[in-house]
């Protein structure tokens, strides 16, 4: 009898999904809104409306991309945050998100736990981190970096923001060469590669994914990978590691997510479809040209991580003794 009931209210919880019935999945019932909690340009506002343009034909309604950037991409994810888990709203974001909350002085109106508060969809891809250099330094190598920083500090450098793993890189680099730098965090990849491009400051901590035209067009220098090894999208440019630099190893990705408490067969028809784009032939050619490696996968993966990089990077964060601009 307990079996027979437990059976019947599963049915039930099941039949008042929104536009969910038992002989389909769910389908949205009204636009869906993907929120990039950074400016535009960047790789999670590209991602995004590939996904935007992919999926509106294959879900039935528009899929529309709202910029909201600021509190180090904390903004935009605390509007998803408090939007219904109904499937109608979404957040694609770097996992800055699950570095940023170890900071207390980081927009500090802004409180969520994004292992609480978030459900993950999928990870949708990465992109590998470097630092860049205006040409005007003369900057080609490592080892070049090393004397320039010495001779002239402290020098200024370009991030996403305070909190993202380019922040942490930065702050891995001082203890590792003894060297004191300036952290000038920006709202998102691309204002901070054009600070660099401008010349406002000379050197960036960056995806590649944004610096990506600028080094083929010779308007940015790359230095060297802050990741544990090099990338086949620029396989000629060292890690600092192999370069005897130790101790500055980061890595970043983008994860497409939806608030807590959505139900498991929402998710899973976004990740059935996010994955159908990822693996499309013209999508991975286009990410691949913009510095992007994709990655998919189910959404336990893309919940796994999150949970390791929030874990990782609280003791990173407490073992550096780094605090928020």
């Amino acid at each position: 009898m307990k079996t027979i009931l437990r059976g019947m209210l599963i049915t039930a919880a099941i039949s008042i999904l929104p536009g969910l019935s038992t002989a389909q999945e769910w389908k949205p019932t009204k636009p869906v809104t993907i929120v990039v909690p950074v400016a535009p340009g960047s790789s999670n506002d590209m991602i995004a409306r590939i996904m935007a343009e992919r999926m509106t034909s294959t879900l039935g309604q528009p899929v529309l991309v709202e910029n909201r950037p600021g509190a180090a991409g904390m903004l935009g994810a605390a509007q998803v945050v408090r939007s219904e888990p109904d499937g109608h709203t979404l957040l694609i974001a770097p996992s800055n998100i699950y570095i940023v909350p170890h900071f207390p002085a980081i927009g500090t109106s802004v409180k969520l736990n994004p292992l609480k508060d978030l459900t993950p969809v999928i990870n949708a891809g990465t992109s590998p981190l470097l630092i860049v250099a205006h040409p005007s330094i003369n900057v080609k190598t490592p080892r070049e970096l090393i004397t320039y920083l010495r001779n002239n500090a402290p020098v200024s450098y370009a991030t996403s923001g305070a909190g993202s793993p380019m922040h942490i890189a930065g702050e891995m680099l001082q203890r590792s060469t003894g060297i004191k730098m300036t952290h000038i965090p920006y709202k998102g990849v691309m204002p901070g590669v054009n600070a660099v491009l401008s010349a406002e400051v000379p050197i960036g901590f960056t995806a590649l994914a944004g610096a990506a035209p600028f080094i083929a067009a010779g308007k940015l220098v790359p230095i060297a990978l802050i990741e544990k090894q090099r990338s086949y999208l620029l396989p000629m440019v060292p890690t600092l590691t192999e370069s005897g630099i130790a101790g500055v190893e980061v890595s970043t990705y983008f994860q497409i997510l939806a608030p807590g408490r959505t139900p498991a067969p929402i998710i899973q028809r976004f990740n059935k479809e996010m994955n159908t784009v990822l693996i499309t032939p013209d999508v991975k050619e286009k990410l691949r040209n913009s510095g992007v490696q994709l990655m998919g996968g189910s959404s336990a993966d893309a919940a796994k991580l999150a949970r390791e990089t929030y874990a990782k990077y609280g003791a990173v964060v407490k073992d550096l003794k780094i605090v928020g601009e």
